[in-house]
């Protein structure tokens, strides 16, 4: 586009930005009658019609900048997808007014591809702001549930010291019960959220086919910083080269997480070591983890660490493990071994 069609065009449609904003917000308030009470609706309209307009005639031409706008309009967010087609379809035609056959003609690309770049924004911020929302629910939700934990742990402590009078020998040991389950739920509930605020910083770009290589980077980096408040090392080893996977890439992540978070908590200040293996069994492809964790070498002589087994097989992140690994059509084996406190090793299928 020469300079001079530039001109033109900008001229024929900068005096009509208050209309085509007018015509914008018409049919938003029509679409969603609750947006008539929003008074900054119009001049939110008026300046992404502005932007746009500049874009339309700029050189070099790019759409991305227009991504902007959609993320701007958060007043969007209450609009069916239906109704967005109704309003792209709006800002078309209105865009392409005045103007002369040979300039649709020549606008026509760049006008499609500024309406696909602010329907873009729109799904950008929609998804930046639901994940926003999530994040102060959760710990919103985190705060509830901790606060009455935090009581139970904290009033079974205090007649524990036995402040409030001397207790029996069966008290103190319900009462130690209690106690542990009460901090062993409050761990639980931080390793969940400190996975959801690491997960919220990010965006999971996972298709059908994963390369399992960077899902073990990512499932590394979520569970480190909750390993290490346990003092643990964490030893990863792979055999082979991993490929790709075709599974539910969210499930088979969790399955990984859950179990070391689980291993985890069995100890202080010891090793976690996951073991991954490409394995062909019978000409199918799958993958072979291994997640365990090490007796601290100070573990005091005849220690036994499976003593409260069934509470411990009541653990939600070993549940969901178990199920999720069913799910994908893989195996689920707990193994027991001289040198290790707990072991699991998980069999998937590549496809």
């Amino acid at each position: 586009m020469n300079p001079e069609e530039q001109s033109q065009i900008y001229q024929t449609l900068y005096p009509r930005r208050q209309d085509i904003a007018a015509a914008w917000n018409a049919l938003m308030t029509t679409l969603s009658p609750t947006l008539d009470e929003a008074a900054d609706l119009h001049p939110k309209l008026l300046h992404a019609t502005e932007h746009l307009l500049k874009l339309l005639v700029a050189e070099p031409f790019s759409a991305e900048p227009a991504q902007s706008i959609g993320v701007m309009l958060d007043v969007l967010d209450n609009v069916q997808p239906d109704a967005l087609l109704q309003i792209y379809e709006l800002l078309a035609r209105e865009l392409a007014t005045g103007l002369t056959e040979e300039q649709v003609v020549l606008l026509y690309p760049r006008i499609t591809s500024l309406i696909g770049a602010v329907g873009l924004g729109c799904s950008i911020g929609k998804a930046e702001r639901a994940k926003t929302f999530a994040m102060n629910a959760m710990s919103v939700m985190g705060h509830d549930l901790k606060t009455p934990i935090n009581a139970i742990t904290g009033f079974s402590k205090v007649i524990l010291k036995g402040i409030d009078g001397p207790i029996t020998e069966f008290q103190q040991q319900d009462l130690t019960s209690i106690h542990d389950a009460g901090q062993k739920l409050l761990t639980m509930i931080d390793e969940l959220f400190r996975t959801a605020k690491t997960d919220a910083g990010k965006t999971h770009l996972y298709g059908d086919e994963f390369d399992v290589a960077a899902l073990l980077g990512d499932v590394l980096h979520v569970s480190q910083p909750v390993l290490a408040r346990n003092g643990h090392a964490l030893n990863v080893r792979c055999q082979g080269e991993l490929g790709v996977m075709k599974l539910d890439a969210s499930r088979t992540r969790w399955v990984l997480l859950g179990l070391l978070y689980y291993v985890a908590r069995r100890t202080t200040n010891s090793t976690v070591s996951l073991t991954v293996i490409h394995e062909t069994v019978q000409d199918k492809d799958g993958l072979l983890f291994t997640i365990s964790v090490a007796k601290p070498e100070q573990a005091p002589e005849g220690a036994d660490f499976w003593e409260d087994k069934a509470a411990e097989d009541a653990d939600i992140a070993l549940i969901t493990s178990k199920r999720f690994c069913e799910e994908l059509g893989g195996s689920f084996t707990p193994e027991q071994r001289k040198d290790d406190i707990a072991r699991f090793v998980v069999r998937l299928p590549a496809q």
